[in-house]
């Protein structure tokens, strides 16, 4: 008997194969027989089925191969096969009916008995397909106990993929620690297991993407330099670069491709600089001499303005002929990739026919920002694969749904989004970038939830797929190329090998969730168990889960948006500049979703109501989120004690971390609101509250401090700009508490000024509880002195009543001891200073009496609308929606627009129709002329000033997106607009 493990081996396979796991005999570990044709080693499919028997291994199973059946009693069957080929999975599958799997990557794995046995069936519609069956199999067998049923976890599963790319991009940024990888088989192999084992199947890999301000030569700007020199260029190389490296480096990335291939994953890179941009480079470089002796290491020398273009016609050519299996390349297109001017429409045009020429049958990509019409016809034109490649959410991971609206700042560009670009008849393919690593740089991250409603919206546009940056993305961003690669957390709680296996159940959201959406979540819940024990486990999951909403809602609602840019933002870690400025500029990422603190306090002034989210509300949710994480990372550290792994000390840090940002966010939220209203009225209970509040996100901050301890790095090396990438919590720490107290001194100043000018300024209440006290207060600030302050007060039907006012150090307060009844409570503020006369608040007093709506309903309407996903060419169309609310309805607005970020949100009442029993409202039939899908929502307040806008983006896109059907109406031609 020959036992093949455990050793490191790819098995001998077939196009069918067939395994006889024998029962185990007395003091004999089971047998298992391996029967098969021999075919390519290196396959995807090859992979996955040495995974079952690496799984089987581990089970103290013993294994033979033999070419031939042998008479054996086995426990169990496996079989396995392609669907294109007659073999014995296929054989089996037909005589119990059972469809073959069919599409792209597809698999059927399916549960049955074979001579009475228990048997598993593994059918894949191609080799990747196979290989996810196996894989999958191989962690289910993984799961069960020594000598009990290895099949007990396997499921029978049907899938074809729902996204059909799901691409992970990795930058280039530091010398040292991309060579450091480079090299290092393993890393790859372990990659690239991890990433076949979650069904990512692309892998982008970015070159000359410089993000640290200039500091350091962009090394692999462009890089050529980094695998050949080029005959017709001979000055132009690097300065510190070998013929023996460059060799080294072509065999480490042919071999890194090959690892990816293996294991079905197409692999890409992104030529995203053509030339070095740090003017201060470009100005030693010269194209007419070699390296002069002293030069800068990690500078690309001889390369100018003037020779650019010829060389990179010529390097790039060559490039591709020395990796001809590359299967994707992705182009910066706008003046960032160093070809600007009149120049570069022709230079585009012949680069994509350059590759078509080369590598006919790769992808392009092509960068959305600032790209003209008349490259992306180019681009089509070439009849390859060619797809435009846009950010999704900013440079920053948003919410999982398209943004409703962008911010005003690039409305009318092609930076992010999908602008002006979902044109019909559609040319082009589409693909969305999510920067995830300008947001989860360092964190963990896993939402299930996220994933399935991004992955439904990856759809639109009929896009190829997603693309979004691995974990760490930005590591070693600021740091000299020949700096040591430091580690993410302190050596007494490193936990693994390489640091992207601490990211386990990122890669596995984005990869399984993105394939099939109704992936069973046992696939995760198992790895918990596993790892944090069966009580624990549960609990850190569903923290995680938790945790991970809020860095996309921070980026959404909490934000500064000219944080915009990776270079800029750091939400894991940026406090978002003082109280003041953070009051005065920040601004949702989603501007028809959310309100901003500033927006949130005019509509206080003015007594309006929002139908968007405000700060106010997104502050509650922010610490109604923090609190059930800490509460279950709480019960979580009961249940281990003292038996605390590396691991789960980790998890729990984040998790605390997170929480505390949470918090965190949720006082500077409300604190901006009150600023606002001070610096709109000058009202100091305003500014008073806003200082308490500040004084509680200051200390929340420094709760997440605390609970960063010494785990991580003291000096987290993600960015250049040390303004605003301090290196460690605890420094940007230090800066709130120096602007607490500058605070604190405008507040003191503030105060000794009292006496010196008149001041009666009041911010009215908007909402009462029935039957409850209510406070009011005012600020009453007068040269002279104050006889009276006083609010008058009515419910209705009532006379006004007269509620004293004590006035102390410019401030006048009272409490009204009873609210009254649900409905309406009038009040006004009148201020007596003697021979001064009156004052009233609001001017008016009684006449214009500030009403205060008193309930306890603060639920929004319930709303059933109808969503309707397809409309005819030239026809209005109907939208309806049942709205029911127990206080009445104030209002149903329709919201709808061409899907164009370039327009804006048109709006139609929507009417009662009482045979239907429903709100009704037309989009005009102009708007379905066939150039662009159509988009609506609908927004509600009731009586009581409680709205929101359906669909709820908490739950779904909040919005039907309506496709037109353009069957026979419009010919597949271009319009009169384009080309």
């Amino acid at each position: 008997m020959k036992y093949l493990f455990p050793i490191k081996r790819v098995i001998h396979t077939a196009w069918f194969l067939m395994l006889l796991v024998g029962q185990s005999c007395q003091n004999q570990a089971p047998n298992v027989q391996l029967i098969g044709f021999e075919f390519d080693q290196k396959s995807p499919s090859a992979h996955g089925l040495n995974k079952i028997l690496l799984a089987l291994a581990s089970k103290e199973v013993a294994i033979e191969e033999h070419p031939e059946p042998v008479n054996v009693e086995p426990a169990y069957y496996i079989f396995a096969g392609l669907a294109s080929q007659e073999n014995k999975a296929t054989q089996l599958l037909k005589e119990i009916s059972q469809p073959l799997p069919e599409g792209k990557e597809a698999l059927l794995i399916k549960k049955t008995t074979y001579n009475e046995k228990p048997a598993l069936i593994l059918c894949g519609s191609d080799e990747v397909g196979l290989m996810y069956a196996a894989l999958d199999v191989a962690k289910r067998i993984s799961w069960s106990d020594h000598n009990a049923d290895i099949f007990e976890y396997v499921k029978d599963a049907s899938e074809t993929p729902d996204v059909k790319e799901r691409a992970v991009s990795a930058g280039t940024f530091h010398r040292n620690y991309f060579e450091q990888r480079l090299y290092d088989s393993l890393y790859w192999e372990k990659y690239f297991d991890m990433m076949a084992e979650n069904r990512l199947n692309q892998f982008l890999l970015i070159f000359g993407y410089k993000n640290n301000q200039y500091r350091e030569p962009n090394f692999t700007a462009p890089v050529y330099p980094n695998f050949f020199n080029v005959d017709e260029f001979p000055y132009v190389k690097m300065s510190n670069m070998t013929m023996e490296k460059q060799q080294k480096n072509t065999r480490a990335l042919k071999k890194i491709i090959a690892l990816a291939h293996s294991r079905g994953i197409e692999f890409g890179v992104g030529l995203w600089d053509q030339i070095d941009r740090d003017r201060r480079y470009r100005e030693m470089v010269k194209a007419d001499s070699d390296i002069p002796a002293g030069l800068p290491a990690n500078i690309i020398w001889g390369l100018t303005k003037e020779n650019l273009i010829p060389y990179t016609k010529i390097a790039m050519r060559k490039f591709f002929r020395t990796f001809p299996e590359i299967d994707l390349v992705q182009f910066r297109m706008h003046w960032e990739s160093g070809i600007s001017g009149e120049v570069a429409s022709a230079f585009w045009k012949e680069t994509f026919n350059i590759i078509k020429e080369e590598i006919p049958d790769s992808k392009i990509e092509a960068r959305a920002k600032d790209v003209p019409d008349e490259t992306l016809f180019d681009g089509v034109d070439t009849g390859m694969d060619f797809r435009v490649a846009t950010k999704h959410w900013m440079e920053q991971m948003g919410m999982p749904y398209h943004p409703t609206h962008i911010n005003r700042d690039n409305q009318f560009d092609r930076r992010h989004g999908y602008a002006d670009m979902l044109r019909y008849p559609k040319k082009y393919g589409f693909k969305w970038r999510v920067w995830s690593g300008g947001t989860t740089r360092l964190f963990l991250w896993g939402d299930p939830q996220w994933v399935r409603l991004f992955s439904e919206g990856s759809h639109l546009y009929d896009a190829a797929g997603f693309e979004f940056n691995e974990p760490l993305y930005f590591k070693m961003n600021g740091s000299k190329h020949d700096a040591q690669v430091s580690e993410l957390l302190n050596p007494g709680y490193k936990y693994y090998t390489y640091e992207f296996e601490r990211y386990w159940h990122y890669y596995q959201l984005m990869g399984r969730v993105a394939y099939n959406a109704n992936t069973p979540s046992d696939l995760w819940e198992m790895e918990f168990a596993n790892r944090f024990g069966e009580e624990a486990g549960p609990l850190l999951m569903d923290g995680l889960h938790e945790a991970s909403k809020i860095l996309p809602k921070i980026v959404t609602a909490s934000y500064l948006y000219p944080r915009f840019m990776s270079p800029q933002g750091w939400p894991e870690l940026q406090r978002m500049e003082d109280l003041k400025h953070f009051a005065k500029h920040s601004r949702p990422s989603d501007i028809q979703q959310f309100t901003s603190p500033k927006e949130e306090a005019e509509q206080i002034l003015n007594g309006k109501f929002p139908v968007r989210r405000n700060a106010s509300q997104v502050s509650d949710w922010f610490l109604q989120t923090s609190q059930s994480i800490l509460s279950r990372v709480k019960r979580a550290e009961e249940l281990v004690g003292d038996k605390q792994t590396k691991e789960f000390v980790s998890t729990i840090t984040d998790l605390k971390m997170l929480a505390h940002l949470a918090s965190y966010h949720s006082h500077r939220l409300k604190a901006a609101v009150y600023y606002n209203l001070y610096t709109k009225t000058g009202d100091l209970t305003s500014f008073d509250k806003a200082l308490a509040l500040e004084e509680q996100a200051v200390e929340e901050y420094g709760n997440l401090v605390a609970s960063a301890g010494n785990i991580y790095n003291s000096q987290l090396d993600f960015g250049s700009n040390k303004a605003l990438f301090p290196g460690h919590w605890r420094n940007e720490h230090q800066r709130l508490v120096d602007e607490l107290e500058s605070i604190k001194e405008d507040r003191k100043t503030i105060q000794d000024s009292i006496g010196l000018k008149r001041l009666f300024v009041h911010v009215p209440v908007q909402r009462g509880l029935p039957d409850e006290s209510m406070e009011i207060s005012a600020t009453i600030i007068s040269k002279k002195s104050i006889k009276s302050a006083r609010v008058m007060v009515a419910t209705e039907g009532e006379e006004f009543r007269s509620v004293e006012m004590s006035v102390s150090h410019g401030i006048g307060f009272a409490e009204i001891a009873n609210s009254g009844p649900e409905g309406i409570l009038k009040y006004y503020i009148e201020i007596d200073e003697g021979s001064g006369g009156k004052t009233y608040l609001p001017k008016g007093g009684t006449k214009s009496a500030y009403q205060v709506i008193i309930s306890d309903d603060n639920e929004a309407p319930v709303v059933d609308l109808d969503r309707i996903t397809t409309a005819k060419p030239n026809e209005k169309l109907k939208v309806s929606a049942k709205v029911t609310d127990g206080s009445g309805l104030k209002r149903v607005s329709l919201r709808y627009r061409r899907l164009s970020q370039f327009e804006d949100y048109q709006s139609a009442q929507m009417t009662y129709e009482a045979g239907s029993g429903k709100y009704e409202a037309d989009i005009p039939s102009e708007f379905f002329d066939g150039k662009y899908d159509v988009m609506y929502f609908i927004e509600v307040m009731d009586s009581k000033g409680n709205g929101r806008m359906y669909p709820d983006m908490e739950t779904e896109r909040p919005y039907v997106v309506v496709h037109l059907d353009r069957q026979g109406k419009f010919p597949t031609g271009q319009l009169s607009s384009e080309k």
